[in-house]
């Protein structure tokens, strides 16, 4: 990647409704050399998706819980219907796999402690896998970005 390219990164990750010709525009190239450019950087799998982000609270989804989830490491296929249940969740959001004494992560959006309550029963409480977790509360957002640090490269 070029300097070209980590700009219309940069550029679509922050406005991804931008039309070809203003983002051209705003990246110093031809209409024509952009589209290109963006068309390579999507079959390379730089850019991955182009969605508009939704705020939670305004959807009635304003009770942010990150989860900790700790597993029975013997139990593979039990850890398989697990990560499709969590797949298959919409409120949530993300998970990861981590380092540390937890092995998943969960972040959740939720309307109320009600559904957190239905929530852990169908995934946690019922589930053998799950050896124990722990829910931690958001109370504030101080930094909720999705797009990616593009950083110039290093000087060889």
């Amino acid at each position: 990647m070029d300097a070209l390219d980590r700009r219309l990164v940069r550029l679509l990750q922050h406005d991804a409704s931008l039309t070809n010709a203003a983002l051209a525009d705003r990246a110093g190239l031809s209409p024509s050399s952009c589209l290109r450019r963006v068309q390579r950087l999507r079959d390379e799998g730089v850019l991955t998706r182009t969605v508009m982000l939704a705020d939670a609270q305004k959807l009635g989804r304003g009770l942010t819980a990150i989860v900790q989830v700790f597993l029975n490491h013997h139990a593979h296929d039990r850890r398989r219907e697990f990560l499709a249940h969590v797949r298959a969740e919409p409120a949530i959001t993300q998970a990861w796999s981590v380092t540390g004494e937890a092995d998943v992560i969960l972040v959740l959006h939720l309307r109320d402690m009600a559904e957190y309550a239905r929530l852990c029963d169908l995934l946690f409480e019922h589930d053998p896998n799950v050896t124990k977790f722990q829910t931690l509360f958001a109370l504030a957002t101080y930094k909720s970005e999705t797009a990616i640090g593009v950083d110039e490269p290093a000087d060889p």
